[in-house]
């Protein structure tokens, strides 16, 4: 079975995300006091959006969003780390350590945890096997444009050998100030997966089909995984509080779509939340 993804694609998804750094301008200088101490935002934030990739069932739940910067690490979850500072930058979940800026171009590495999947999640998974929690590795190269345009390519690996995979991820990014509190940003991306990866998101395997699923066997190779695009927005309501959310529109693509657990390739998810940032 191939377990990685062929070279052309991984190399195209880089190549957005390290355009001519000969036109390169430096960016706006960070604001002194982000440069020492620390800062955190604490809230919640409510979603909806498929049970899995390719369900038709959708679920809603609450989640506690946390974000903490010290210096060049952050700690994120639920888009904490994205209120830290007026700027919708895509900071990554878990834990995450700036390494380097050379004037446009950023790089970045970190570690999350991936949830997994139970097949007790909804009836369509029932019998398949479970994709077990993991712990993944993070890199990501940033570069922007100008202060509105960004494009972002992060490799995600599965460090514990359960079978995660990896994914490339690439995002363009544009944001838009309109006004001196509220900002908006437009993205479009697409998602790269290993075979790995998709045989454990979408496979069905030869053990499980005709015996604990009346699902039939399918044996995904990597590829092109998925593509989306949304719209966030962000806006201070007092000097501390912030409220934001966003709505995302994706489609599964390539081995993923072909697969019987994808009844639904086509879906969408949206989100609020409010959040209490200090102290800047």
């Amino acid at each position: 079975m191939q377990r990685s993804i062929t070279c052309a694609p991984w190399a195209l998804a880089l190549g957005l995300a390290l355009p001519a750094l000969a036109t390169a301008q430096l960016r706006m200088p960070v604001p002194e006091e982000s440069r020492s101490g620390y800062t955190w935002s604490l809230g919640a934030s409510i979603s909806n959006g498929a049970s899995y990739p390719g369900s038709t069932e959708r679920s809603t739940g609450i989640r506690p969003v946390i974000g903490l910067e010290v210096g060049r690490f952050t700690l994120s979850s639920g888009g904490g780390g994205s209120l830290l500072d007026f700027d919708l930058d895509a900071r990554d979940s878990g834990v995450t350590a700036k390494l380097l800026q050379w004037e446009n171009l950023r790089l970045s590495a970190g570690l999350r945890m991936d949830g997994g999947r139970k097949g007790s999640d909804e009836p369509m998974l029932q019998g398949l096997p479970e994709v077990e929690r993991t712990l993944r590795g993070r890199l990501s190269v940033i570069y922007d444009f100008n202060k509105h345009a960004s494009v972002r390519s992060t490799l995600s690996q599965d460090l514990l050998g359960r079978d995660g995979g990896a994914t490339l991820q690439t995002t363009a990014r544009y944001e838009i100030q309109v006004s001196p509190y509220s900002e908006i940003v437009f993205a479009l991306g697409f998602t790269l997966a290993d075979s790995t990866y998709m045989q454990g998101r979408m496979g069905v395997p030869l053990s499980a089909s005709g015996v604990s699923t009346p699902l039939p066997a399918y044996v995904p190779g990597g590829g092109l995984f998925s593509q989306d695009v949304g719209l966030e927005f962000k806006s201070a309501v007092s000097d501390r509080w912030v409220v934001f959310g966003g709505v995302r529109y994706s489609q599964l693509r390539g081995n993923a779509r072909r697969s019987p657990l994808a009844v639904k390739p086509d879906n969408y998810g949206i989100s609020l939340g409010l959040a209490y940032r200090c102290c800047r």
